[in-house]
């Protein structure tokens, strides 16, 4: 289970802060982050959990999508009601049984009060479903692309452009999951016909595309972007193909990671795109070209389709892999999500960063996000009117949060005579290492930019001007603040973790 939000110490601060004090030295500038909820639960595990997707509704009502694989697969809907997720309604499929996998097999996009759900059938090809009252009702099934008996096609993924019509993106391929390609079909009528595919990854490198990762789309007016694990004989990089005439044809693509990675299976985990301030994009992806998985990131001009800026994320843990990257935002405000191994007990848990000076901004120092036993997996991120919302699978059970940006005043309270410590290890690596300056004992916390109490150190004995050195158990990598306490008065540091 999480850490409950604790603290005394907290309790003592604005509602609004429900972080603990920033000091970095002196007293430090104001600092932006997110605060996020306590998860709630959507659906339980008997309603499966696979290809979790979210999107908002006008008003920003949160409305989800997933699947339930195995020998009766199915596909489930619920919107937020009164605070909560309505209990979860089965979307019908027709005659056509969806294919749902772990990470995929559905798509979800939202214009105004309707709702677009994509699907397939390997042998039956795309299909869509929609609704047009806020998904209080869904209308039969339409096909989207079936093609020839000799080809099947797998992975769809889902955009709406302005005007309302969805645009969808797949992998079309042989029967034996080779020779793919990404292929593209729009909608001009409000997802009733489909007009003919259109061949999007045409101008990537060599001839083929990765068989089995999921693809991003981006529309703004008459341009579209398509984010995809290319395939040029085994080098499985990630591109960026243009079009601008509301893909019709795409005339430009770019090579946007260096890693150059080498592998002659598909990784299965798929990138995501995001458009910034000043006409750039932003992809994030996985790859493992250095042995382990690892996120990346990577700006492009979107006018120009010339690269910019690659980075990566730093992992928190030396064995953890990462993948499954999910990116929203606005502007230069833009939040990461992934999920990493490497945990323990809690095998897979999900972090988060989080900037407000857009790429530059992100790669520093993520954070543990849900710190929970088992496994939390494929965050599905969005954002509206200030606040990110998540959706993952946690344990075989659905589970959302929400996350609000919260600018954090460098408030702090000391005592009488000044600081009751000074940091003297910082970054700190198996210990942070303290020199008290309170006449009367202290005691220690470690607190995560979350607000949960990570490690205590309860009853260190300390005096004026000693030395001690506060073990850390299991601290992962990240952003903590340590805060002492003695007779009511609070003294708090920002301390990096490596």
């Amino acid at each position: 289970m999480n850490q409950k939000l604790y603290l005394p110490l907290l309790k003592k601060l604005a509602a609004a802060i429900v972080f603990a004090l920033i000091l970095v030295s002196g007293f430090g500038q104001p600092y932006t982050t997110i605060v996020w909820s306590e998860p709630t639960e959507v659906a339980p595990s008997s309603f499966g959990a696979s290809s979790p997707k979210l999107a908002l509704l006008p008003g920003g009502v949160p409305v989800a999508v997933w699947g339930k694989s195995g020998t009766s697969p199915k596909i489930y809907f619920s919107r937020m009601s009164s605070g909560s997720f309505e209990a979860p309604v089965q979307l019908s499929t027709g005659s056509i049984p969806p294919d749902i996998y772990g990470f995929g097999g559905l798509d979800l996009a939202v214009s105004g009060n309707r709702i677009y759900v994509v699907f397939e059938n390997f042998d039956a090809g795309v299909h869509l479903l929609r609704s047009e009252d806020g998904g209080q009702t869904f209308l039969p099934e339409t096909t989207v692309f079936d093609p020839p008996a000799s080809d099947f096609t797998t992975l769809a993924s889902l955009a709406v452009d302005q005007g309302g019509n969805p645009l969808v993106s797949v992998i079309r391929e042989l029967a034996s999951e080779t020779q793919a390609r990404y292929i593209t079909v729009r909608s001009e009528d409000g997802g009733l016909t489909f007009l003919p595919p259109v061949v999007a990854s045409e101008p990537a490198a060599g001839e083929f595309v990765c068989e089995c990762c999921p693809s991003d789309l981006l529309v703004s007016g008459d341009s579209v972007w398509l984010v995809f694990r290319n395939n040029n004989n085994n080098l499985r990089d990630i591109w960026v193909s243009r079009s601008t005439d509301h893909a019709a044809s795409f005339d430009a693509a770019c090579d946007v990671d260096n890693t150059d990675w080498m592998v002659n299976a598909c990784p299965i985990s798929g990138p995501r795109l995001q458009r910034l301030a000043n006409d750039s994009l932003l992809a994030v992806w996985m790859s493992g070209a250095t042995g382990q998985g690892r996120i990346y990131g990577a700006t492009l001009h979107s006018g120009t389709m010339s690269k910019g800026w690659q980075f990566g994320f730093p992992a928190t843990n030396a064995s953890g892999l990462q993948a499954f990257p999910s990116i929203a935002g606005t502007g230069d405000t833009l939040c990461v999500v992934w999920e990493e191994t490497g945990f323990g007990a809690n095998a897979t848990d999900l972090l988060f960063d989080f900037s407000t000076g857009g790429a530059s901004g992100l790669s520093t120092l993520p954070t543990n996000l849900t710190q929970a036993p088992g496994s939390q997996k494929y965050p599905s991120l969005i954002y509206g009117d200030g606040v990110f919302h998540l959706l993952y699978q946690s344990g075989g059970a659905l589970e959302y949060r929400t996350g609000t940006i919260s600018e954090v005043s460098p408030v702090v309270e000391t005592g009488p005579s000044g600081p009751l410590f000074e940091l003297l290890s910082n970054p700190a690596q198996g210990f942070i290492s303290v020199k008290t300056l309170a006449p009367s004992p202290l005691r220690f916390r470690l607190v995560s930019t979350d607000g949960q109490v990570v490690q205590e150190w309860p009853s260190a004995s300390t005096f004026s001007s000693e030395t001690i050195q506060l073990p850390l158990n299991g601290v992962v990598a990240g952003l903590y603040f340590l805060e002492g306490e003695t007779d009511g008065e609070i003294w708090a540091v920002k301390v990096v973790v490596r």
